[in-house]
């Protein structure tokens, strides 16, 4: 799920389900649509499964604020390591591959989420 979170900060929250818990990235600006485009993606706290339906969420960074569901889907996760997966989407706005890799040269918990190029398996 992507969210469209309303804080003193509007932004997007990827949000996918794992083993009982959410894992969620904000982004700055709307997910990337087009092959090649890339998105600072910040990984933050793991959130209970049951706050995917939520009206309302707090984050540590963001503070408490309305979300409002952007776009919706299965996702299929390939982990290539801890710090780089390939994910599939199968949503209404976003559909195809994209790679969300984890920076190792910028400190804290930052990722890129990106547009895959091809149709075929990146790496």
């Amino acid at each position: 799920m992507i969210h469209r979170h309303s804080t003193g900060r509007t932004h997007f929250d990827l949000r996918i389900a794992q083993e009982e818990v959410l894992r969620s990235w904000s982004l700055l600006k709307e997910p990337p649509q087009k092959p090649g485009l890339r998105r600072l993606a910040i990984e933050r706290e793991l959130l209970p499964i049951e706050s995917m339906g939520s009206r309302n969420l707090e984050e540590e960074a963001f503070g408490s604020g309305r979300v409002a569901v952007w776009d919706e889907g299965m996702v299929e996760i390939k982990a290539v390591s801890s710090r780089f997966l390939l994910l599939t989407f199968m949503g209404s706005r976003i559909a195809g591959k994209y790679e969300l890799r984890r920076m190792r040269w910028y400190p804290g918990n930052r990722w890129l989420l990106t547009k895959s190029r091809t149709s075929g398996d990146l790496g």
